[in-house]
């Protein structure tokens, strides 16, 4: 951890758990300011121009956010209210998209980076997620947040492709809906502990 400019910068590393969401919200619990900026380790940025652009535009209504490379920048009560990223989900662009879902029912504005307002570049190309896999987590976003209706999220011409998303339907509702959204949710723990533990 180390503070330049009244800006405090946290490397959060994967301890062994292979989840970036849990990676994430822990370097958000460890953080103090009010405002989180996430940036990903292959994301290329000016640091000024980025900064210039939070002082000047963000409030606490506001969301700045980038896809790929993955950047975000929130109001800290806004990040924790919402619940933080959701480690249900398996890093695989899913568990972005389902947070930019919860800022957006929580009437959030969103405000998506143009590569020209920070200078943002990608340093690397990500493989491709593999198609089922993302569909599937896909799926759990649009359903948990009600984004499409049932009958669009199961229907396909394949009768196999409707067993699947039955069973990815099935499996969020009876099972991966009730664990846990996060560590932030955990019970019986206050941030002020969790932020102790991972220090």
């Amino acid at each position: 951890m180390s503070w330049r400019d009244g800006i405090e910068l946290i490397v959060s590393k994967d301890m062994g758990w292979r989840n970036v969401s849990r990676t994430r919200n822990i370097g958000a619990m460890r953080a103090s300011g009010k405002v989180l900026c996430f940036i990903d380790d292959d994301a290329a940025i000016n640091f000024h121009k980025l900064l210039d652009y939070i002082k000047n535009s963000l409030d606490e209504s506001l969301v700045l956010w980038s896809e790929i490379p993955h950047i975000l920048v929130v109001n800290r009560d806004a990040f924790f209210m919402a619940g933080g990223y959701d480690e249900r989900f398996r890093p695989i662009m899913a568990e972005t998209i389902e947070l930019r879902m919860k800022f957006e029912r929580m009437g959030l504005r969103i405000v998506d980076f143009m590569s020209e307002m920070i200078d943002l570049r990608h340093l690397r190309e990500h493989p491709e997620p593999r198609y089922l896999l993302n569909q599937k987590h896909l799926t759990w976003a649009y359903l948990e947040h009600r984004y499409l209706p049932l009958w669009r999220l199961v229907w396909r011409k394949n009768p196999l492709e409707v067993a699947r998303r039955v069973k990815w339907v099935l499996e969020w509702l009876l099972i991966r809906r009730r664990q846990k959204r996060s560590i932030i949710t955990t019970e019986g723990s206050t941030l002020r502990q969790i932020r102790r533990h991972y220090e």
